[in-house]
């Protein structure tokens, strides 16, 4: 079977890469305004971080959305371990993308698509909030397949999260493994099965 692969990536000349790193803010805006609604000492300790949900900058370093994620996990998912709190945040990244527009037509294509059809766009879908990322997925057999993610600053419990989420918008039973994690790449197992 072909491997769909992604590979392009953009670096600013003279900076290392992790720090030419720009997120969107609409991956702020699924995961903190759609999702999980932060008020008081949590909204503020965003802001101290650089996150603003009223900032008009359509990006913002990768520094501050790794930031705002440590916040996250202090208020939304207390006393979990890093990991586990990285994989809830994945999961609730995805039900608050599914509330913006563009993910509307997502959350009401994916079932009509299936899982094998989804996870083949999720190249595309994850450049749509990481242009440095390259996601090499690989059907191994019926229901299972391997994700090779290259990042500069990876988090593969957040990845495998996210990619869980998706996979149950298609109606199925998924369990996504960590496999391996080295310091600017990991791989993921994907497997599930029918509802």
């Amino acid at each position: 079977m072909e491997p769909w692969i992604h590979s392009e990536t953009r670096e600013a000349p003279g900076l290392p890469h992790h720090l030419s790193v720009r997120v969107p803010r609409r991956n702020f805006e699924g995961l903190f305004q759609h999702a999980l609604r932060p008020s008081g000492p949590f909204a503020q300790a965003l802001r101290d971080v650089g996150y603003d949900p009223d900032t008009v900058e359509e990006v913002l370093p990768l520094e501050v959305w790794r930031a705002s994620l440590a916040v996250a996990r202090r208020h939304a998912c207390p006393g979990l371990a890093s990991e586990d709190a990285n994989r809830v945040l994945g999961t609730h990244y995805v039900e608050g993308f599914a509330q913006t527009l563009v993910g509307r037509i997502f959350a009401a294509a994916a079932p009509l698509l299936g899982a094998e059809r989804c996870l083949a766009r999720l190249p595309t879908y994850l450049r749509a909030g990481r242009d440095d990322m390259k996601l090499v997925l690989q059907p191994v057999r019926a229901r299972e397949w391997v994700a090779h993610v290259v990042d500069a600053d990876p988090l593969p419990d957040f990845v495998a999260g996210v990619m869980e989420q998706v996979l149950r918008r298609t109606r199925v039973l998924p369990r996504v493994d960590v496999l391996e994690r080295a310091e600017q790449a990991y791989s993921l197992r994907i497997r599930w099965d029918e509802a």
